[in-house]
């Protein structure tokens, strides 16, 4: 096993080991193991480095970024890494991050037959919206909220609960973001709704603990991707529903 050290007093394995909730279509557990767009991407990546990696599914995101904030050991292994993060300026204080690997966005879904057709945020006057919370989401539409003084949220249980509301009409729109939704809408089977537009877009990234992992481990890891980005391999992975982020 090959070990880097940064101090007398701590040692950081070559391998590297993921923690990660469901969070279709991004990455998902199937009996098979995890699945998805990072789950390839991981493997891909590690597969380019030689090295030995691993991704063990987790009940929640709290518990998965608490567990990679601590550097935390899970099944025997020091935690190294998250997927599927949005970047923010506190979080850059105990991660270390991928380049963004799949641009989305969080924006609103209506029904079909919406004779308004709201394409701004100015057209949602009057709207009760459903969003899953407490949640960053639910704290995204307060704000749009304080914009928009005739507007209703309703705060569902869960995404799906959302969307089948709207599907049914007993909201007038869900805010969501926009794979999710979509993905949601193709697995629930509901036809009548769609994404209307973008209230704002985000790249979502590969993170790792500072704590637990050499920063020269994350180089190595971040070069073998662009390597792999300027081939056109992670496109391949990607796959044409989501959108590749560029690289900066």
């Amino acid at each position: 096993m090959l070990f880097f050290s940064l101090s007398s007093n701590t040692l950081y394995s070559a391998e590297l080991n993921f923690v990660t909730p469901n969070s279709a279509p991004f990455q998902y557990k199937t009996e098979q193991g995890m699945r998805g767009p990072f789950i390839r991407i991981i493997q891909k990546v590690c597969d380019e480095m030689q090295i030995s990696c691993s991704i063990d599914y987790v009940e929640s995101w709290n518990r998965a970024k608490q567990m990679v904030r601590m550097g935390s050991m899970f099944k025997q292994k020091k935690v190294n890494g998250v997927a599927t993060l949005a970047w923010s300026e506190e979080r850059t204080a105990w991660l270390y991050y991928s380049p963004p690997i799949i641009e989305t966005g969080y924006g609103f879904f209506i029904r079909n037959n919406d004779v308004r057709q709201p394409s701004s945020i100015l057209g949602l006057q009057g709207y009760t919206i459903s969003v899953h919370g407490p949640s960053k989401s639910s704290r995204n539409l307060e704000l749009i909220k304080k914009e928009i003084v005739d507007l209703d949220i309703d705060m569902s249980f869960d995404q799906e609960a959302g969307l089948k509301k709207l599907s049914r009409g007993r909201v007038d729109a869900v805010y969501l973001n926009k794979d999710i939704g979509t993905f949601l809408i193709r697995s629930l089977g509901i036809g009548n709704v769609s994404y209307a537009f973008d209230h704002q877009t985000v790249s979502y990234f590969i993170a790792f603990s500072k704590v637990s992992t050499d920063k020269k481990i994350v180089d190595q890891f971040n070069a073998a991707y662009r390597k792999l980005y300027k081939a056109g391999i992670i496109q391949v992975l990607i796959g044409k529903d989501f959108k590749v982020a560029e690289l900066y």
